[in-house]
């Protein structure tokens, strides 16, 4: 296949020069599982796992996870350069790929970044392109990578992983559901009709850091949220809005784009009616009859908006797939949320409880010091409250449910005054990450 030929667009030069480069035009088709011998002899090999280096590695990850996808392939690669990974919070040292005879046959891909738990901040490790060589699957290796993994992304600094999987596979990894998928959808007719306040101009998908700014004082709080910047560029697949306020500094902004056929709103930021009324512009204008609105916090202005009005709220629950979590260092955890959990304690009728609180998963031991209204993160010690568990803890740190029915769910084991602090020091949340950080 040559670049512009008439069965797919124009190959941009720099692709076509980063494929020969690495050697794979050749066999651009075969999918990995093509090459029997090849397979056979290389699963003779010992699987290596390292951390990928950018300048060693980078163009073939993008070779190899373009061809792990079924994505057409050229498209791919100009995303992984122009958006994916290149432009983006891909973290090289945190990332995992598995080489065997020297070729990658796993890769395990971490999207760095600092995730809202109410005024707290965690560090997460976003997950995407997993991936195993189409010849060399049910062999176990990602699962020895995805070992390797957890160990890298602890290492780094890292206090907890999410990530949006397939079902059925990453709970045996200690991953638990974060929250649920949550679509609002309303139909164009019921968006306001009226002008947009000031003017209103186009804008590309790319970062821009006012628009970091504007997003994080929308959403600060709302557990769950990335702090921006996150992605650099997003494809060409969104569309922008922005306008400004009388000073002509950004006021608001949305970004917008077609998904399976539906037209989604994908992020956005500013004041909830300015927003549904350059939405119900755009839609108008394109003849839409309904917008789906992705990845919504519960608790932002403009689904509070939404649910005044009239709307419908698909949600869908998995008891394993979609977005999940799991903790990576509990104690460093709880270190980064002791501000956030001393807030929660002396709003509560709990202010004046002194103890020791101790919290286990499934991997690790630590307790919460708390006295005088102020909590802090201590050594697992002897005390008569304790709230152990498994990998369910990483639902109570970010509130995924009411936490009684997390407890229920998960039958996990609590004691003493245990009881009571569970409720006020991990309450409900809402998390939700928006669309934009997805990875």
């Amino acid at each position: 296949m040559e670049p512009g030929s008439k069965s797919e667009a124009p190959v941009p030069r720099a692709i076509w020069r980063e494929a020969l480069a690495f050697g794979r035009t050749s066999d651009m088709l075969h999918r990995h599982g093509g090459n029997s011998r090849r397979a056979k002899s290389m699963s003779t090999e010992k699987l290596t796992l390292i951390r990928p280096d950018r300048r060693e590695h980078r163009a073939a990850i993008h070779d190899f996870t373009g061809k792990a996808f079924g994505y057409p392939y050229w498209a791919w690669l100009t995303r992984s350069r122009e958006s994916y990974f290149d432009q983006s919070h891909y973290d090289w040292s945190a990332s995992t790929i598995g080489l065997l005879g020297g070729r990658i046959v796993t890769h395990w891909g971490v999207w760095g970044f600092d995730m809202r738990v109410g005024t707290a901040t965690l560090r997460v490790a976003g997950i995407g392109a997993v991936c195993t060589h189409g010849g060399m699957r049910r062999r176990g290796l990602m699962a020895r990578t995805i070992a390797a993994a957890c160990e890298a992304m602890r290492d780094a600094g890292y206090d907890a992983s999410l990530l949006f999987g397939i079902g059925g596979f990453y709970h045996r990894f200690g991953y638990v559901r974060a929250w649920p998928d949550c679509t609002y959808v309303v139909r164009t007719e019921r968006l306001p009709t009226g002008r947009p306040a000031g003017k209103v101009r186009k804008i590309a998908p790319r970062h821009r850091p006012e628009l970091a700014r504007l997003y994080n004082r929308c959403h600060a709080g709302r557990t769950g949220t990335a702090v921006r910047p996150t992605y650099l560029r997003r494809g060409k697949e969104w569309e922008g809005r922005l306008w400004t306020d009388g000073a002509g500094h950004p006021a608001g902004y949305l970004f917008f784009g077609a998904h399976h056929g539906s037209f989604h709103l994908g992020d956005h930021a500013g004041e909830a009616g300015q927003v549904l009324r350059v939405l119900g512009r755009v839609a108008r204008r394109r003849g839409e009859k309904e917008i789906r609105l992705s990845s919504l916090h519960h608790d932002s202005e403009l689904a509070r908006r939404l649910r005044r009005g009239d709307c419908r709220v698909e949600l869908g629950y998995h008891e394993s797939g979609s977005a999940m979590i799991r903790t990576l260092n509990l104690r460093a955890a709880l270190a980064k949320l002791a501000p956030e959990l001393s807030r929660r304690l002396r709003l509560s009728h709990l202010a004046d409880w002194s103890g020791r609180l101790a919290m286990a998963d499934s991997r690790e031991k630590a307790a919460l010091e708390i006295t005088g209204g102020k909590v802090r993160a201590a050594a697992p010690g002897r005390t008569k409250h304790a709230i152990r568990g498994g990998d369910a803890i990483a639902q109570l740190l970010i509130g995924t449910d009411e936490p009684a029915e997390t407890i229920a769910s998960h039958a996990l084991r609590l004691s003493g005054d245990a009881k009571e602090l569970v409720g006020v020091l991990f309450p409900n949340q809402h998390p939700m990450l928006g669309a934009w950080d997805h990875f």
